[in-house]
């Protein structure tokens, strides 16, 4: 027996690993460090079972303002900073917009152009902790910055596309780029840290994957299009704590990585991915209904539907470091739809899970900012929410 233990402890300690039960966190996770990496093996179950959260909302910026004067025109994206000013993009006129706390707008940023300080496509947006906002321009892949008044400053052009705009620290900024190889069919990405003046500060050892898409040849050329069940990397940064969560939508395995571009943390739990209806093949079959390309159109109708959906829908996190994970995971409470989230603490730790007809997107100082469009009009409104815990 004595021989057995003997060989059990040797076999541990040459393979770096080592198992807890972190009673700490109240939590019945299995715990275990490989070569320096710590896997958080959540249950069933979360920390705090009974937790649920209110979005009570408390300002809306819309079409117009209270007297009446048009604000916003097509919103597109937004951002808030650590004053709860509110950034939002304008798709018509290329601009960014400035909003305080209370909803009135203060400045606008940039103009319609190929000028300094001017966009063509505005597509990612990030504010560092200092106030300066750094915008990426996907027609030109130019990234600018502004300083906190709203002044240009400088512009950089990055080599290739930017399929996500990932972290933006204080002299730095993590981005994923996409490039294509020879075969048209197979597009990589790479995710890399430059410096303000355009220069890789390092490579992140991630071996994201890019979505999977619908190719189709005809008479005209490619087209692509999305496929009911795309397999692909999310990326969510935590300005606060400056580290990366990177995961394949597939499996429910969400990978940490520090500042320093090391891993340092695995999370994941069991889960049991949702079927793939009939209904959900039909929804999908009627986007390409009458489609101007004829091969697409006879492709999704010969298709072959998947069994399941994408374990993972999306990723955010809050203003206490807490990770949010979208499943695909929905009931019915009445009339409203509810969908579930996961949450993890700073830990790693399965802290609840909560139902909600919210999409929450941005949390800053208590407080929940997200997109809602109108289902008649389609215009997009920019609404904060008070976030109570109970």
């Amino acid at each position: 027996m004595k021989k057995i233990v003997f060989i059990a402890a040797i076999f541990l300690i040459f393979n770096g690993m080592s198992y807890s039960n972190n009673q700490k966190s109240g939590s019945t996770s299995i715990v275990e460090t490989i070569d320096g990496v710590e896997y958080v093996h959540n249950t069933d179950t979360p920390l705090h079972p009974n937790k649920n959260v209110n979005f009570i909302e408390e300002l809306s910026i819309g079409e117009e303002d209270q007297a009446g004067n048009v604000v916003l025109f097509n919103p597109f994206l937004h951002l808030v900073d650590e004053n709860e000013n509110i950034y939002i993009s304008e798709f018509e006129d290329q601009v960014i917009k400035v909003f305080n706390a209370n909803g009135k707008l203060m400045k606008t940023i940039g103009a319609k152009g190929q000028g300094p300080g001017e966009f063509n496509s505005i597509g990612y947006i990030g504010v560092s902790k200092e106030g300066t906002l750094i915008v990426h321009d996907n027609y030109s892949t130019r990234t600018s910055w502004f300083d906190s008044s709203g002044q240009f400053l400088r512009s950089i052009k990055l080599p290739r596309s930017v399929y996500s705009f990932i972290l933006l620290k204080s002299a730095s900024f993590i981005i994923c780029e996409t490039y294509r190889g020879q075969d048209l069919n197979e597009r990589s990405l790479d995710v890399k840290e430059f410096d303000f003046e355009g220069k890789v500060i390092r490579y992140y050892d991630m071996n994201p994957t890019h979505p999977e898409s619908l190719i189709v040849r005809g008479g005209s050329g490619f087209n692509y299009s999305g496929l009911p069940v795309s397999r692909g990397s999310l990326f969510k940064g935590d300005q606060k704590r400056e580290i990366i969560y990177h995961c394949v939508n597939d499996k429910y395995s969400i990978k940490v990585f520090n500042s320093s571009g090391r891993p340092f943390r695995i999370i994941d739990r069991s889960y049991e991915p949702v079927p793939f209806t009939n209904k959900d093949a039909e929804k999908y079959r009627a986007r390409y209904k009458n489609h101007l390309f004829k091969e697409v159109e006879k492709t999704v109708r010969s298709m072959k539907m998947p069994k399941v959906k994408s374990v993972i829908e999306r990723m955010y996190v809050d203003d206490e470091s807490r990770l949010w994970v979208k499943t695909n995971e929905t009931k019915k409470n009445g009339e409203q739809t509810l969908t579930a989230y996961d949450i993890f603490n700073p830990d790693g730790y399965y802290y609840a899970k909560i139902w909600t007809d919210r999409r929450p997107y941005i949390f800053v100082k208590g407080k929940m900012y997200t997109m809602i469009e109108d289902p008649v009009t389609g215009f997009r409104t920019i609404k904060r929410f008070k976030v109570i815990w109970n």
